[in-house]
């Protein structure tokens, strides 16, 4: 009995470990290149534009193992932040904010190396943050654009695997 749960836990093991996401090939993910220059920023808040562009690049090297270069690619990744806004959710009673929420909207477009536009869309997150746990509008924008950058590689590389 005792060898026979071995051999079921071992097969349980192998069957869910093949679930997942299928990427681009991994035979071809290196040898896609991705040009991604600094994401525009539509907002009134200062530095978004950084974290975005630089969380989506870490995205791509990691999730296809994609190589950035600043020229000569096959792909130009352009980002925009359409909208960024926060709001209280809920007021103290002595006026300080408990509970807040950002929005955050970001558009992107895929070009290749043709200038023919491979794939556009736009994504949006509503991410709160509670002011007790020392969370605030900064931290808020942080976890939405980490969300929304990983969210944008795997819809391009879904559209990547399933166009070539």
């Amino acid at each position: 009995m005792f060898i026979n749960l071995r051999v079921i836990l071992l097969g349980l093991m192998l069957t869910l470990s093949s679930c997942g996401y299928q990427l681009i090939r991994s035979d071809s993910a290196s040898d896609i290149s991705f040009l991604v220059p600094t994401a525009v920023n539509n907002s009134e808040f200062f530095g978004l534009e950084g974290q975005l562009t630089q969380s989506t690049r870490q995205q791509l090297n990691r999730l296809i193992g994609a190589q950035l270069k600043s020229a000569d690619c096959d792909y130009q990744l352009s980002l925009t932040i359409a909208k960024a806004k926060r709001s209280a959710r809920a007021w103290s009673r002595n006026g300080g904010v408990n509970m807040g929420m950002i929005s955050l909207t970001i558009s992107y477009q895929l070009v290749d190396r043709n200038q023919n536009i491979v794939f556009n869309n736009s994504i949006s997150r509503n991410q709160e943050f509670l002011s007790s746990t020392g969370e605030d509008t900064s931290h808020a924008f942080t976890e939405a654009i980490a969300d929304i950058s990983q969210q944008i590689v795997l819809e391009i590389s879904e559209h990547l695997s399933n166009n070539n």
